[in-house]
């Protein structure tokens, strides 16, 4: 399963324009340049709800096998 870069690269202006030269598609060029690097202090475009999701469902289970403990 590969790995989505959620926050923006250093180079990536706005869409279709990248400063080194490449695509430019945050969806799609971005992902797979050798060239990423994150920006500092920005934000995930989208935050990751599946992982969110089964932490939450694993502490409801900690919890529940604690009480029957």
């Amino acid at each position: 399963m590969a790995v989505e870069r959620e926050v923006a690269c250093i180079y990536y202006k706005w869409e279709g324009e990248c400063e080194k030269g490449r695509e430019g598609t945050f969806r799609k060029a971005c992902q797979t340049c050798k060239k990423y690097k994150a920006k500092k202090g920005n934000l995930p475009a989208r935050q990751n709800l599946k992982r969110q999701k089964i932490e939450k469902i694993k502490e409801h289970d900690m919890e529940q096998m604690m009480r029957d403990y």
